[in-house]
């Protein structure tokens, strides 16, 4: 097991620096490909050893197994800019995102795994953006998270989870050489966070599911404390989930989520533009972004003893108030709504291979009083496959 999460992780350091997913803020519309499938939906319908990242109780009801995933994502962003007219953030549009986990039966209803998924958000325009002595702009955040999990299932429906969250995160700002920044490059920090879950079937065809996931507090970003406020704060925020799964027929389950995540207790993103302090401090200007309820619905139909389908969709509240784009031709998280298509194909009695196949609607967002004239928007279309096997 550790030689095969070393041997992960080294893939995940490498591949992961262009991660962009930038949708629910910072975080993609679900962890791992067979919840991606669904709309996200995976808070009470565990499928594969990804579900840590949803909800640590799921890791006891997916058996002995590993699970390796990649997905390429096709970004399409940019903004209306005051006397610039509509730029294109589209300098890099192509991203591979890798994903992957593991979990193992200890006996005695106890489970222990891992599961390493990624966040992300990134803009490269090809000019400068406000002063003339701007240099290009562009953004790029990448973050990975590890959460080595313990799962105890106490009888046949019902289970409990807690995980540990590692996370690594770096960040590059440039083009706002015109706030005193001269593009400093990346600076990275690392932080610690916990999760809890529950998984419990409360009926011969109905399954709930609760999960809690800390504020992950990171490391500041010191090259960046005249810009974020909070002097450099950028941690990951609280997330909350519910869920159920119906066994509607023999073949076919449907499941739905709520989740809510708290992007405005984060300083330097939920901080307004109006905000009164200097830039980089603790009351200075930030993203001014909301926190955001979603709502994910999906299905899993199993055709045959080799093929299950899914679709899903899922739908969130907007995070950039009209008020508050200023900033965020940077970080253009508009997407709200995604329509996802998945399959699983059983390729022997011990492996199988999924794919999904997902897209953000593009949405955008005209700024309004003190953002008047930034208008940010984004769309994605998200394709990944994920190979998955029992131990």
């Amino acid at each position: 097991m550790k030689r095969t999460i070393c041997a992960l992780s080294a893939l995940a350091a490498s591949t992961a620096p262009g991660l962009a997913l930038a949708t629910n803020g910072t975080m993609p519309h679900g962890y791992g490909i067979q919840a991606q499938g669904m709309g996200g939906v995976s808070v009470a319908l565990p499928t594969d050893s990804l579900a840590a990242a949803n909800n640590p109780a799921g890791m006891a009801f997916i058996g002995s197994r590993a699970d390796l995933g990649l997905v390429w994502l096709k970004a399409d962003r940019g903004s209306d800019i005051p006397g610039q007219g509509y730029l294109s953030a589209n300098g890099k549009t192509d991203y591979f995102i890798p994903e992957f986990g593991y979990n193992r039966e200890l006996g005695k209803g106890f489970h222990a795994g891992v599961s390493v998924v990624g966040n992300g958000v990134g803009t490269k325009y090809d000019r400068p953006i406000g002063p003339p002595g701007n240099s290009p702009a562009g953004s790029e955040l990448m973050q990975v998270l590890a959460l080595p999990t313990l799962a105890y299932r106490v009888n046949d429906g019902h289970a409990l989870g807690i995980s540990l969250i590692a996370a690594y995160q770096r960040l590059k700002v440039q083009g706002v050489e015109h706030v005193g920044l001269a593009n400093p490059g990346f600076d990275h920090s690392t932080g610690y966070g916990f999760g809890l879950g529950w998984t419990g079937r409360v009926a011969s065809n109905v399954t709930l599911g609760a999960s809690y996931f800390s504020k992950v507090r990171m490391g500041k970003l010191d090259k960046y404390k005249t810009l974020l406020a909070g002097q450099g704060e950028f941690d990951i925020p609280e997330r909350m989930s519910l869920g159920v799964a119906i066994q509607a027929t023999s073949n076919l389950t449907v499941g739905a989520d709520v989740v809510r995540g708290n992007w405005h207790e984060v300083r330097s993103l939920g901080n307004s533009i109006t905000s009164p302090g200097p830039l980089g401090a603790s009351n200075g200007p930030g993203f001014g972004w909301r926190n955001q309820n979603i709502y994910r619905l999906g299905a899993d139909y199993r055709y045959s003893d080799s093929l299950s389908l899914r679709a899903g969709y899922s739908t969130g509240d907007r995070i950039i108030p009209r008020e508050e784009t200023a900033l965020n031709y940077l970080a253009p998280v508009t997407p709200r709504r995604h329509l996802s298509l998945g399959a699983t194909w059983a390729l022997s009695p011990r492996t199988e291979l999924s794919v999904v196949y997902a897209r953000a609607l593009d949405e955008r967002v005209a700024g309004i009083g003190p953002s008047a004239g930034v208008d940010p928007r984004h769309g994605q279309h998200w394709l990944g496959v994920a190979w998955g096997w029992t131990l």
